[in-house]
């Protein structure tokens, strides 16, 4: 059976784990800023020996592709790439909200993984008490989600929500006042571990993993350079 290595550096967590079938063999979570490059390959190295592992034992890479923090994916996949050319081993690329939604999956709640995307937004997206998704992702204004849950649940069953991933704490006030009643977040524990769900959600899709070189970050919108440049070159051809 193969062994998985789960990577999420999507976020302000960074979060690690191997998995075979349906066992979990190791984990480790840092929630110490965005410093995954300085961090990632170390706590690697630290989290395979406590288990007795190394890199030849791990058959499959997986690896939260997005959406997330630029930065945080770049490093996530770029780290993966190498680590899976360096076994001659696949990738296999998983939706960083879907990996968040997987730890709290049959808690009776619909699920609402919840990235901090900035400039007062989050990526966001639905899924059903199971992981299946209802929405695909996208990036809202808490107030816009809020909206667009209280819409939803009013006409679906369970009447309640469970947010996750690492802006749920920076709004699960405003949800709750907006949405009472309604509103679940979880453990803290839970909340930032994506690598969790990669590894896990990987052993069921195998058979989609990818050469390494074909890996590619699914970014959702533009980058703040991206923007101002467009910006810049539209100034440029108004004048």
């Amino acid at each position: 059976m193969a062994k998985i290595l789960g990577i999420d550096a999507a976020g302000k967590g960074l979060s690690l784990a191997v998995a075979e079938g349906d066992k979990l063999l190791a984990s480790a979570c840092l929630n110490v800023g965005l410093t995954h490059s300085q961090r990632l390959l170390p706590q690697l190295a630290a989290m395979l020996d406590a288990a007795a592992l190394t890199m030849q034992d791990i058959d499959l890479i997986a690896v939260t592709n997005g959406p997330g923090s630029f930065t945080g994916l770049r490093i996530g996949l770029a780290t993966a790439k190498g680590l899976a050319e360096g076994r001659g081993i696949k990738l296999l690329p998983v939706s960083t909200l879907e990996a968040e939604a997987y730890a709290v999956r049959g808690m009776g709640a619909y699920i609402c993984p919840v990235l901090d995307a900035r400039r007062n937004e989050v990526y966001t997206a639905l899924y059903t008490p199971e992981g299946a998704e209802i929405w695909l992702p996208a990036a809202l204004s808490p107030q816009a989600l809020a909206e667009k849950l209280r819409e939803f649940l009013s006409g679906n069953s369970p009447h309640q929500v469970i947010f996750v991933g690492d802006a749920a704490d920076l709004y699960i006030a405003q949800m709750r006042q907006e949405l009472p009643g309604a509103v679940l977040i979880a453990p803290p524990e839970r909340r930032l571990f994506g690598a969790l769900g990669c590894a896990f959600l990987a052993g069921k899709r195998q058979e989609d993993a990818l050469p390494p070189e074909r890996a590619e970050a699914f970014y959702l919108r533009l980058s703040e350079a991206e923007r101002n440049r467009n910006a810049k070159l539209a100034a440029e051809a108004d004048k």
